[in-house]
Parts: structure tokens; C-alpha cells; sequence
């Protein structure tokens, strides 16, 4: 499926996010397939929302998952394994529900339920009618800050993965104070409750980092995941974060699917970025400083120079990893998953730059098979010389 940049003039941060969902989806239902019976995809706040691509709204969330899930199920029966798919899409406006309803007609391989009302409300039972046979994906994307403790039945399934939408721009606004309960009872789910106190001793990154740590946190702890990183969205012409799409995952290969998944997300939001920043030039608009000459190319846009940094900073992690792991070394399965949780580099990548690594004698790789091999095999051993 090919996401149309054109469907998304002036909600560039839908497309990247889009972009995440179109190359996410496939990739995870592919690996679900085989071991699950039935694949459940749960909208909590599904819209459609400004919706331009037509009668199968593939410029929204719901549409993306339900295309994909109708063409894996196809391609799954013609091999003769079927897999149950079910959606779950809830929306509280009245109108926009309608709509909603409308739109499920076009996909008919899929047992879709909407839902009228609020995700707090519909969560407990949407929980209990997924069966224990199926994986379930959840995306929780309001505008706002929803209460996330309803939402617990839904990420503490075992079987599951979550992405939730952190506001971090009206966060970063009223976390010093208590206008936002939902905010606060988000981050305070951990019992720390003097997080008021902290961020209003930060400022500029150190604050982004902060409140960025605690949503990811309280999320990873309460719904039992190992795993929680982070792509920041930015605004369209501004070097500055609106919000933050937090992903919940408790096996590694969901995190090598994730990563994989955001570096496509990160190049379409530089790309995307970029083009505004060229439209807004085009039209002669007073747009002041919002960036200097130059800086509306894509190399120079926040998230091509983040994936740059992410690759200086992941490769002497992984040394130290194997510093510190002496003359045993440690196994290539158990050293990429803590690379890829801190820094935003896809598995691939790290394991190129583990053999040329190994080609240049940095480190060892007792019985690498063949000097074609390009990327270690999981039981591969690598010993830092």
C-alpha cells in the first residue's frame, strides 16, 4: 500500500505517523500468522477524521489496518492458512461516527465492531470479547489526554502490542500544574508524585527527555512490557515536538519490527517536513525565523540528523556491552534488543556494522560461516578483542 504525501496538506504529522501504521501492520501480522488463530485491531479513537483518499479511507489509521488485514487474509487463504481477522473501532462524535459506520461496508473479509462512545468506556469489554487465542494491536491516539487506567484490560493482554499517542506539546504546557487530571494521573501512576516539582527544573531537551521517560514508563510498568521506545513527531514547520507515539511491545522481534517500521516513519516525516517548509516558501509568506536557508532539506530536517546521531551513539554502546561481557562475549541475540530499546537504529543496520567490526579485527566471531555473510546469525558468539 502507497501513502499519497498529496491526502495530507497542512496534517503532515498524520502522514508519518500513517507511514508508521503502512509499514507496521504488514510486518506484524506477518509474524502473527503463524502462530495465532485470530488477529484483533483495536481503534480507540478511530474517526475518520479529514479523510481525503476515498471510500476506503486509506489516509486514517482505521482504513490503513483494515486494507492491510483484508489483503494479508486474502494471501493467507490462498495458502491455505486462514486467520481470523476482527477490528474494534470506537468514536465518540455522533457525526463522525456515522461516517465510520458507512465505511466499515468496504471490508467485508473483516468482522469489524464500531462502537459510539468513549475508549473508558468501551475498553473493560472489548477486552473480555478477545479471545485468548488472538494477538491483539492497539492504538490508543486521542486528541487529548485520555485515562489510561481503563485502558489497562487492553494492554495487560498477553498477546499484545500497544502504540499510544502522548500529547507531549499541551504536556509540555501544563505539566507543572494540575489543569490536566488525566495528565496527572498518567504520570503519577508509578507512585511518583513529586514529578510536578521535577520538570519545573528543566527546561528545553532535559525537559522533553523527562516527561517523555515518565509517559513511556508508566506504560511499560503498568501494562507488563518490556519494551517502550519512543518516535517523537514534529511540527509541521517548526523544530519542535507536538507529540509522541509510545510503543509497547514484550518480545525483541517486535522491536526490531518497530524500529524497522520508524525508520520509514522518520524519512517520510523529513520528507514531509521538507515540503512544507518549500510550500510555505513558495507562497511568499512572512514566516520570520522559522528556519533558515537550507534547513527545509530533507539531510538537514530534525529527523534525518536524529537518525544520523542514533548511528554514532548505538555502535560504541555495543562495544562497551561487549567490553564489559570480557573474554565469554555475548551472543548476538541478547546484545542487539538493549541497542535497539535505547537508540533508534534498525537491527539490520547494527548487524552490518558488527562485521565490518569483525572484518577489521575489532572483534571476534569464533565460526562466522561465510564472508558473505552480512549480518550475525542470533546464536552467533562476539567476543570485543
Amino acid at each position: 500500500m502507497v501513502l499519497d504525501i498529496a491526502h495530507y496538506g497542512g496534517r503532515e504529522q498524520a502522514f508519518v505517523k500513517h507511514t508508521f501504521l503502512d509499514k507496521y501492520l504488514p510486518a506484524l501480522i506477518g509474524k502473527v500468522c503463524p502462530g495465532f488463530k485470530e488477529f484483533v485491531y483495536v481503534d480507540g479513537f478511530a474517526g475518520p477524521w479529514e479523510s481525503r483518499s476515498g471510500a476506503k479511507f486509506e489516509d486514517t489509521s482505521f482504513g490503513i489496518a483494515l486494507n492491510h488485514m483484508t489483503a494479508l487474509r486474502v494471501h493467507n487463504q490462498r495458502r491455505g492458512h486462514d486467520i481470523r481477522m476482527q477490528a474494534f473501532l470506537v468514536e465518540k462524535d455522533a457525526r463522525t461516527f456515522e461516517q465510520l459506520q458507512t465505511s466499515i461496508e468496504h471490508f467485508p473479509k473483516i468482522e469489524v465492531t464500531p462502537l459510539n462512545g468513549s475508549m473508558e468506556e468501551h475498553a473493560t469489554k472489548i477486552a473480555s470479547n478477545i479471545s485468548s487465542s488472538a494477538f491483539s494491536f492497539t492504538l490508543i491516539d486521542p486528541k487529548g489526554f485520555p485515562d489510561i487506567r481503563s485502558m489497562i484490560p487492553l494492554l495487560k493482554r498477553e498477546n499484545s502490542e500497544a502504540l499510544v499517542n502522548f500529547m507531549f506539546d499541551f504536556a509540555n504546557r501544563f505539566a507543572g500544574t494540575e489543569l490536566i487530571p488525566a495528565l496527572g494521573d498518567w504520570l503519577s501512576s508509578l507512585g511518583n508524585n513529586e514529578w510536578r516539582e521535577q520538570i519545573k527544573e528543566l527546561s528545553g531537551f532535559e525537559r522533553e527527555q523527562k516527561l517523555e521517560r515518565l509517559a513511556a514508563e508508566a506504560l511499560r510498568v503498568t501494562g507488563v512490557y518490556k519494551y517502550s521506545p519512543v518516535i517523537s513527531v514534529d511540527k509541521a514547520l517548526h523544530n519542535r515536538t507536538l507529540y509522541k507515539l509510545i510503543f509497547l511491545s514484550r518480545h525483541p522481534e517486535g522491536l526490531k519490527v518497530f524500529r524497522d517500521s520508524q525508520a520509514k516513519a522518520l524519512d517520510a516525516q523529513a520528507i514531509a517536513r521538507s515540503k512544507a517548509k518549500s510550500n510555505k516558501k513558495a507562497e511568499g509568506a512572512a514566516i520570520g525565523d522559522l528556519f533558515a536557508d537550507g534547513e527545509d532539506a530533507v539531510p538537514n530536517d530534525r529527523s534525518s540528523v536524529l537518525i544520523r546521531q542514533n548511528q554514532e551513539q548505538a555502535l560504541p554502546y555495543l562495544v562497551n556491552a561487549l567490553t564489559d561481557a570480557g573474554k565469554s562475549g555475548m551472543l548476538w541475540k541478547d546484545l542487539w534488543p538493549p541497542v535497539l530499546q535505547e537508540y533508534s537504529v534498525t537491527r539490520s543496520w547494527l548487524g552490518r556494522q558488527v562485521n565490518e567490526l569483525r572484518k577489521s579485527g575489532s572483534l571476534a566471531a569464533p565460526g562466522w560461516p561465510s564472508e558473505r555473510k552480512q549480518i550475525p546469525d542470533d546464536d552467533q558468539l562476539l567476543i570485543k578483542d
